[in-house]
């Protein structure tokens, strides 16, 4: 099987290496960015399966890097990473789990894993043109029935 692509973003350099050593000995493949905006950089050129972020960072947060990488790809698992108690109590809507800062990696890890085995054990969305001649021909089987009686009359 092949390895989990994480990215994961904090200003913090110590909580990135972190991340990278202990995400790394648990078998995924770390990406790491200090900001928002490089981690939409890194988003848009490397094949990312799961998003760990900080939540208060500057120039951008965690929440608002969440809403954008949620519209690129609304599948993508984002974990929120916050010393803010209320972040973490009431998650912003973009995120998937809001964990605290100092909470145990190994939490962190199993439930990065669950999201992830949660999003890959689900068929892929169908997109909305592949539903359009579904629509069609049930369109035309709801006239059918309003129509046929009436003309039999």
């Amino acid at each position: 099987m092949a390895k989990r692509r994480l990215l994961c973003v904090d200003d913090d350099s110590s909580f990135r290496q972190l991340y990278k050593n202990v995400l790394s000995t648990h078998g995924f493949e770390v990406t790491l960015a200090a900001n928002g905006p490089q981690a939409l950089k890194l988003f848009l050129t490397s094949k990312i399966d799961a998003v760990v972020t900080d939540f208060e960072m500057p120039g951008m947060t965690g929440a608002e890097l969440a809403a954008r990488l949620k519209r690129l790809r609304p599948e993508l698992p984002v974990v929120l990473v916050s010393g803010s108690k209320q972040a973490v109590e009431t998650p912003p809507e973009a995120v998937d789990l809001a964990f605290a800062k100092g909470a145990p990696v190994t939490k962190l890890v199993d439930e990065v894993e669950v999201l992830l085995a949660r999003r890959f054990s689900r068929p892929a969305p169908l997109p909305p043109a592949r539903l359009i001649p579904l629509g069609s021909v049930l369109a035309s089987i709801a006239l059918g029935v309003y129509l046929f009686p009436r003309i039999l009359k």
